[in-house]
């Protein structure tokens, strides 16, 4: 089957593999795998992508990243080819280090964030190289245990969402002998992994990507819906921790980050919050929407305004 052109837009989460040419070792010693990850910490900062977990194996790579403004196609282009220039020079070699084509999988982020991570950080010990993830120098999961960003990965959204490194820690743990998943590389239409109506978004003729560039902006997107719940935007942007304003306020961030597609980083800035604090609030309250019928009305009649 051929291949089909890859999918593009901002915010939008995917999986990337990359595997070694010929399925050769791609990292031949640690300063490799050091090598790698600065480049991962050098672009994902001037493409301004966020990553939420990460492995480095020694003949493949995985990485889950969101993109923002700056096409994937750019970031992983600064990584590979610097990366593949390094490693030809440092070990005598010429040519490619990585496999032409790196597969992008475009996943239901609502769907499969929270899997991704623990499964992209339990490869080494799926593989047979480690016995616990933590005894893996080369992967995301020891940031997320510490709690403290480093330059190639912030763990808190991810965190906040977990509730935790405590709950983080316990939801790996619970997979510690889940073997090979083919779900995850069984996608549909070669490019995306979710439910039939989140491929049907991407594959209607003429169907906007998420956070598309004529969307209002973020500031006007807040004033919008401060106007709806008859308060001003400062209000909710304050102090106040009263029951209205506080349910209010979380809300608008979850429509906005998860109806709108803005990203938590932002939502949480505009909002005068910290990210690990909107992302747990967003994390309890799809709960909510999901058995509440009153709270879904609410979020629907936000989600318009957007």
């Amino acid at each position: 089957m051929a291949r089909r052109p890859r999918v593009f837009g901002s915010g939008l989460l995917y999986h990337v593999i990359a595997r070694g040419n010929h399925r050769q070792h791609t990292f031949l010693r640690p300063e490799d795998y050091e090598a790698y990850l600065e480049r991962v910490a050098r672009y994902h900062r001037s493409c301004g992508v966020f990553l939420y977990a990460y492995c480095l194996m020694p003949n493949h790579v995985h990485l889950l990243v969101q993109t923002g403004e700056t096409p994937l196609a750019r970031f992983m282009q600064g990584v590979q080819q610097t990366y593949t220039q390094y490693f030809n020079r440092e070990h005598g070699k010429v040519g490619h280090a990585f496999q032409g084509r790196y597969k992008a999988i475009v996943c239901d982020k609502e769907v499969y964030l929270f899997t991704l991570i623990r499964y992209i950080h339990l490869n080494p010990v799926r593989a047979g190289l480690v016995k616990r993830p933590e005894q893996y120098p080369y992967s995301g999961h020891g940031v997320y245990m510490s709690g403290r960003a480093t330059e190639v990965l912030d763990p808190r959204p991810g965190l906040g969402m977990f509730g935790g490194r405590a709950a983080y820690g316990r939801f790996v743990a619970e997979a510690l002998g889940e073997g090979h998943r083919e779900e995850y590389y069984r996608v549909q239409d070669q490019r995306f992994l979710g439910p039939e109506e989140f491929t049907a978004g991407f594959q209607a003729p003429q169907a906007p990507l998420p956070r598309a560039k004529e969307r209002r902006s973020l500031n006007a997107a807040l004033r919008a819906m401060a106007a709806f719940g008859r308060v001003s935007p400062a209000v909710l942007r304050g102090p106040d921790r009263g029951w209205r304003i506080a349910k209010l306020r979380t809300l608008v961030a979850y429509t906005l980050v998860r109806l709108a597609g803005y990203s938590v980083t932002d939502v949480a800035a505009a909002l005068g919050r910290d990210v690990t604090t909107v992302s747990s609030q967003l994390s309890r309250l799809a709960k909510r929407v999901e058995t509440d019928p009153a709270i879904e009305r609410e979020v629907q009649r936000l989600g318009k305004i957007v």
